[in-house]
């Protein structure tokens, strides 16, 4: 009920009141004149007198008492008065029923014929009473008018001081300012109070309790949304970090140590990341973190990786670990399916895994079968091992001293469907996840021994390349050297590869296998050899055949002199200790001349020759 109906209400009741009021009296006035006038026209009909017979006296008196109107007399106007015929006991006991005790002995009904006249002070009464009703109904209608325009007023000051912004200097309404202001303020201190909460309980929610970074759950929303068709012009670097040694740790030095682990994971990569204000960094599982960083190009991303890598080198250094994380990174477009987008960042992540320590591998969208998930590479891979749907390829090394025999470093390409050659680095990458590194290695190795048995004249040497699982896979090493031992032979003429990096993971391992080597009577070679002092290290303790240089060193030399003195000293140490020396990735005719100048022995790479099909090399 609104405050303007509860005021009409009251002021339309204190209206009937008064109007009730003024009636009752009047009612009350003439009852008693009725009755009064009752006892005298009772006493006419006793004596069976006629009202004409009335004298001047009683007729006057009649007429002054007996006022009535034309409510209850069916009257006649005339000049002065009124005159009519009337059944006035039946009347007088309708109007006024108290009356009738004073007509109970009136037993004939007689018709009367009178003249009323009014006096001048029933008519000033009458009068009076006309113009004191009309002016109180419309002092009634006014009143309504007003109440109603007075409400309507008020609310819409009420509204102003509650809708105004702005400070005034005079309000109209002080009292409930001040109130709506104290009011305005526990509210917002309420609504504060709200959102701080929402905001720790979407923490809880979103937020991964040992790192403080968001969870996979957040991670996967804010994919989602970039490649909502809705933001068609969005596109975002993405980087999966694979925390590796965590399995280590935890089986090693204890949960505590690999919980610390964790968390210098997600400190070094917060520290990366903090010079891009839009980054976003995720642990998205156990071992796995992500980043997200919007509107970056790939050089960028490069610079970023790089830099993630020589904190995770300097963190492996002083914790003493094989390796720390690895990181995956790809490009994010809208439109494209998040699986599509993980699948490929997974991808770029086997590659990295195959680098070395800590590597980091960008993969782009730019074949089919790279964006396919894990099922469509293990049919792939099966399909390959069953089929040795592969084919060999060779890229020379050329001699430049006489005792340096001709060497030939062996390549495997692999064919799919239709003859289509597959990518060999995303292969082994998927092969390594999978766990058939092992024995795509096995059938590589049976295809070159096979070739060699009509290719190969005793002359020259074939480089073999051996993967990380396989120097690491003691029932490979043994299915390795049974195989070398029926082809002695072809065995003396094998040169098996193995980087520098994957031999620096297990000098135990990578002794075992260099020794076994050295006795079925295959040789063996550290490939990209000079990652630093430690190679020198590793050198002394394997005594490979061969040393090759790692084409990062080779492509240095004509710029830079640091690096050249490192390489003369390589060659110096390795040929001191009747180690041959390689150098790899030689594409400009100034690095040719500057190695022969360094008495370097062989030197490969596209300057000399590209990678061509095994047949059409002529041993």
């Amino acid at each position: 009920m609104t405050d303007y109906f509860r005021c009409s209400l009251f002021i339309t009741f204190v209206f009937v009141c008064v109007l009730a009021s003024s009636l009752s009296f009047s009612y009350n006035s003439l009852n008693s004149s009725l009755a009064i006038q009752g006892s005298v026209v009772n006493d006419a009909l006793s004596q069976k007198i006629s009202l004409d017979s009335i004298n001047d006296h009683n007729a006057k008196l009649l007429t002054e008492r007996l006022a009535l109107s034309q409510l209850f007399i069916q009257t006649e106007s005339v000049s002065s008065g009124w005159e009519s015929n009337i059944n006035y006991p039946t009347l007088i006991q309708l109007i006024f029923p108290q009356l009738t005790k004073n007509f109970s002995g009136a037993t004939d009904l007689f018709s009367y014929t009178f003249k009323l006249k009014f006096s001048e002070k029933d008519n000033a009464i009458i009068q009076l009473l006309s113009s004191f009703v009309i002016s109180l109904f419309i002092a009634y209608i006014l009143c309504l008018i007003s109440v109603k325009r007075l409400l309507i007023n008020l609310e819409r000051k009420v509204l102003g001081e509650i809708s105004n912004t702005t400070k005034l200097k005079h309000h109209v309404f002080p009292t409930v300012t001040r109130l709506l202001a104290q009011h305005k303020a526990d509210l917002h201190k309420e609504l504060q109070d709200q959102h701080d909460k929402i905001e720790s309980l979407s923490k809880q929610i979103n937020m991964d309790n040992l790192t403080g970074l968001y969870n996979r759950f957040y991670f996967r929303g804010e994919l989602v949304d970039i490649l909502s068709d809705k933001k068609e012009s969005q596109s975002a670097i993405l980087a999966l970090i694979r925390a590796t040694a965590l399995g280590h740790i935890n089986k090693h030095r204890g949960f505590q140590r690999g919980d610390n682990y964790l968390k210098d994971i997600s400190n070094i990569l917060k520290q990366c990341t903090k010079r891009y204000p839009d980054s976003r960094l995720y642990r998205v599982s156990g071992p796995d973190f992500a980043i997200i960083i919007p509107n970056m190009t790939a050089a960028v991303a490069h610079k970023l990786a790089r830099e993630i890598k020589a904190n995770l080198d300097e963190y492996q250094s002083l914790h003493d670990l094989e390796n720390v994380a690895y990181i995956g990174i790809t490009t994010v477009h809208s439109g494209q399916q998040p699986e599509q987008v993980l699948a490929r960042a997974d991808t770029a992540l086997a590659k990295a895994q195959l680098e070395g320590p800590n590597y980091w591998a960008f993969q782009q969208q730019d074949a089919q079968q790279e964006n396919q998930g894990q099922s469509y590479w293990k049919d792939v891979i099966e399909e390959i091992i069953n089929k040795r749907s592969l084919m060999l390829l060779s890229q020379p090394v050329q001699p430049i001293h006489r005792n340096m025999k001709n060497y030939q470093e062996i390549y495997t390409r692999f064919i799919g469907n239709n003859n289509a050659m597959l990518p060999t680095h995303t292969l082994f990458a998927m092969a390594q996840r999978l766990d058939y590194t092992v024995k795509i290695d096995q059938i590589i190795i049976e295809n070159i021994i096979s070739n060699s048995r009509t290719q190969m004249d005793g002359t020259s040497h074939w480089g073999v390349n051996l993967t990380s699982h396989s120097v690491q896979s003691s029932a490979f090493i043994v299915w390795l050297e049974r195989l070398l031992l029926r082809e002695p032979n072809i065995a003396s003429n094998l040169v098996f590869e193995i980087d520098e990096v994957i031999l620096e993971r297990n000098i135990v391992s990578s002794k075992r296998v260099i020794d076994m080597l050295r006795r079925v009577g295959s040789r063996s070679a550290i490939s990209k050899f000079g990652h630093g002092i430690s190679s020198f290290k590793l050198f002394k303790e394997l005594k490979p055949n061969y040393i090759k240089i790692d084409s990062g060193l080779v492509q240095a030399i004509t710029d830079d002199n640091a690096s050249q003195q490192f390489l003369r000293m390589i060659v110096d140490v390795a040929h001191r200790m009747s180690c041959q020396v390689i150098a790899e990735g030689v594409e400009e005719l100034a690095q040719k001349q500057l190695l022969e100048s360094m008495y370097v022995d062989g030197i490969q790479g596209y300057l000399i020759s590209r990678p061509a099909p095994l047949s059409k090399i002529a041993c």
